[in-house]
């Protein structure tokens, strides 16, 4: 009995786009200054996925986009992080409606290519090949 109800426990808490269950579930971080200095370090781009709960759309890209395995090999390439939408992370990134997806060069702390709203895995796959063939030269 008690295992069933960890499982819908856990079932409901991964259905909302809650950043922080988000960012466990998907093993990003949750932190941006954190995430910033960890993409530093690697010279890999930050991935900075923006969401708010109640968002169906933050729940799709969480739940079906950034699980899938074609997406989660990308993110190998990426230092991801997921943060709500009244959180901390630059101000010049906030307002915009969500999900939103924002490719930070972390030598110039500035967004280079930005996503909003909801892509199945597929187009965000695609995407994450563009943004990768980008920026590499850049981050050096």
């Amino acid at each position: 009995m008690k295992t069933v109800l960890l499982l819908i426990s856990l079932i409901c808490t991964l259905m909302a786009a809650n950043a922080k269950d988000a960012a466990f579930a998907l093993d990003f971080l949750d932190n941006y200054k954190t995430a910033l200095q960890k993409a530093k370090q690697e010279k890999k781009t930050l991935m900075l996925v923006v969401v708010q709960d109640p968002c169906p759309y933050c729940d799709r890209l969480v739940e079906n986009t950034l699980e899938d395995k074609a997406v989660k090999a990308e993110l190998a390439n990426f230092v991801s992080v997921i943060v709500d939408k009244h959180g901390a992370f630059p101000q010049e990134l906030k307002g915009t409606p969500v999900p939103m997806t924002y490719f930070i060069n972390p030598k110039i702390e500035k967004s280079t290519f930005n996503n909003l709203g909801y892509l199945n895995a597929e187009d965000f796959t695609k995407m994450l090949k563009t943004v990768k063939a980008l920026e590499p030269q850049k981050l050096h």
